[in-house]
Parts: C-alpha cells; structure tokens; sequence
C-alpha cells in the first residue's frame, strides 16, 4: 500500500512498470477523501518513553516533570515522533555517550526530535538538516515547543551541511541514502569525533560496517532492536 499526492499520480506509468513482471492488471486505486488528518492523529496518538530518562509528548499531551529530558514534538508531515525504532535507537545510542559541550551535526532531522535531545544533553550547538521543506519548516515550528539554544535548521542535503566539522554526526536516513552521504559526512567528523547511523535492518549491518570503517572509524558499539540497527563509530586518529 502507498500513497502519492494526486497531481504525481500516473496510472499508465504503474501499469508499464507493472507490466514488465506480468503483474499490470494486479493493482487498483483510489482518491482518500480529505479531512483533518491531524485530528485523526492525534487519536491513536501517544507520547513515549526511550530508557526512562527521554519522555516525547505533543503539545496537547500533559509534562512529565519526573524524566531528565523531556521533548516535545508536532510532527505535522514530517518522520521523527520517536515512534519508530530506529528514532528510538538513536535516541538509546545518544543517551551512551556524553554530547555536554560538543557541536552536533543532524542530517535527516524530520522534527528535529534528535536535534533537540542533543540540546537538552548539552550540546553546544546542533544543526540539523533536511531535505524536504515540511520537514524543514516543522523543525523550526517545533523550536517554539522546546526550551532550548543553539538549535538551527537547514533545507538540503550534502551541499547544505556548513563547511567545518562536527564532534558528533547524527544520520538516521535509510540505508540506501545513508550509504550516498556517507562520503560526504565522514568529511566533517572532527579528530575522534563521533557518527551515529541507523534507518537500516540486520542484514545490512556487515556492508554498512565495511563502508564505515574503510573511512577510518572503528565501531564502539551497536544496539538493535526488532529488525533495525544502529551503531556507533569513532573517528580514528
């Protein structure tokens, strides 16, 4: 199942693409009818908890005073509400090590949820990147939730990501994307600085690991949990 906003929508173009594996009459569609999605959210919607000491809420749902880091979070159309594995493994591998006084670098930041966990550890400064302008826009709305400084956000990919480096790089993109930027980011890894990966499963972990450490990290640590991973590596003197 997928969704596509109607105007990309191209019916003759799924039935060729289909047709190539004798599969072109094995699809149907339909338009959703619109409504406050938002609403609908907002439901089924919960805040959680990630190693008892991070506690993600949406503004509508009540503070939690009893955690050490508290973020808060409106995702509107953007990845990022701490739902997911791989924000939670992130967040998990955040939480190991000490980011007090580092600067921070969060390539596919969505919300800007690992941005703003970053801040609350202590960061000295955290830009966070994305390439899509809801996501972009979403970060910054979120800026007004959090109660946090030297957080900044960028709309972009590689090219956007300042020229200097980072103590710590955050990526949680899929596998594929992360693999594309990977040259791009080992590049702006201080001396013994840090990068911190997931969005892929177990059975990428050996040729992620390979890629990684030909750039000259060595891999500290990995965490999973169901079938994704995460890992985190040290820049090698």
């Amino acid at each position: 199942m997928a969704y596509i906003p109607t105007a990309q929508f191209g019916h003759k173009r799924i039935y060729d693409v289909l047709g190539k594996y004798g599969m072109e009459n094995s699809f149907s569609y339909s338009q959703v009818v619109n409504r406050n999605w938002n609403e609908e959210w907002e439901k089924h919607y919960e805040p959680i908890y990630v190693d008892d000491r991070v506690f993600v809420r949406s503004p509508f749902h009540e503070a939690n005073t009893s955690v050490s880091y508290e973020i808060i979070i409106q995702p509107r159309m953007s990845f990022g509400t701490g739902h997911h594995e791989t924000t939670q493994l992130m967040m998990e591998m955040m939480l190991t090590d000490n980011i007090e006084g580092k600067s921070v670098l969060d390539m596919g930041t969505g919300t800007g949820v690992l941005a703003f966990l970053a801040s609350r550890m202590g960061a000295s400064e955290v830009i966070g990147i994305d390439n899509d302008e809801n996501s972009v826009e979403n970060a910054r709305d979120n800026l007004k939730y959090n109660d946090v400084e030297h957080v900044s956000f960028l709309q972009g990919s590689a090219e956007s990501i300042p020229s200097r480096n980072f103590d710590v790089v955050l990526s949680n993109i899929t596998k594929n994307i992360n693999v594309a930027l990977l040259p791009h980011l080992v590049k702006h890894v201080s001396n013994r600085g840090k990068i911190i990966l997931a969005g892929f499963l177990n059975f990428d972990l050996e040729e992620v690991n390979q890629l990684v450490t030909n750039f000259g990290f060595a891999l500290e640590r990995n965490i999973s949990k169901g079938d994704w991973e995460c890992l985190l590596y040290k820049k090698l003197d």
